[in-house]
């Protein structure tokens, strides 16, 4: 009975951490994905931005000149830079975007400043960058974005040691915790096994 209990277990905890490829963002079938712009701003910031929705048509992030139109000056806060997203064919929101900043900005306080020119309310997103300095977040409208980021104390920064991939926002931390799981899942389904042979 303990054989089969183990058993049971085991192959319960492997079906868990079998969806751990889909806690990335990834789009269904048929979705587009942005070209990945990589671009030192004019601040010096080395930039990487990804933009992703539903659809078969077109998405496409560059730099801007012109700031978004509900940008303001936060003291403390760095403006990075200001990016333009743009589509062509048939693109449905949600709108994903990744930015990394770079470890520099590892842990920041970021502030993303988003005008859809009309087409929606303008937003302001604040989130707090991961370990290695991206940020991601969705909107419904595209945009123009300006990011500002407030560096980490070197305190904060050496606390949070979770990170995420630029392109999908998947914590790595996450990942290896159902790796972990799977494993020890794993060994009780080879000790059941072998139990049950002798």
């Amino acid at each position: 009975m303990k054989k089969k209990i183990v058993a049971a277990l085991s192959a319960a905890l492997l079906a868990l951490a079998l969806p751990t490829a889909a806690l990335a963002w990834e789009s269904p079938s048929g979705d587009v994905r942005s070209n990945t712009l990589e671009v030192t701003t004019a601040a010096g910031v080395p930039v990487k931005v990804v933009a992703a929705a539903n659809g078969t048509g077109k998405i496409t992030v560059s730099e801007s000149d012109t700031k978004a139109s509900n940008a303001e000056a936060t003291d403390g806060y760095t403006e990075v830079g200001s990016f333009k997203i743009t589509k062509g064919g048939e693109v449905e929101a949600p709108y994903n975007f990744s930015y990394n900043l770079g470890s520099e900005y590892a842990n920041a306080d970021v502030i993303v400043y988003v005008d859809h020119e009309g087409e929606a309310e303008n937003e302001v997103v604040q989130k707090t960058a991961s370990s290695d300095g991206t940020v991601t977040f969705t909107t419904d409208a595209l945009s123009i974005h300006t990011v500002c980021a407030k560096k980490a104390s070197s305190a904060a920064a050496s606390t949070d040691k979770s990170s995420k991939s630029p392109q999908t926002g998947t914590s790595t931390t996450l990942v290896a915790g159902v790796t972990v799981a799977a494993a020890v899942a794993a060994a009780g389904v080879a000790v059941a096994l072998k139990k049950a042979r002798n």
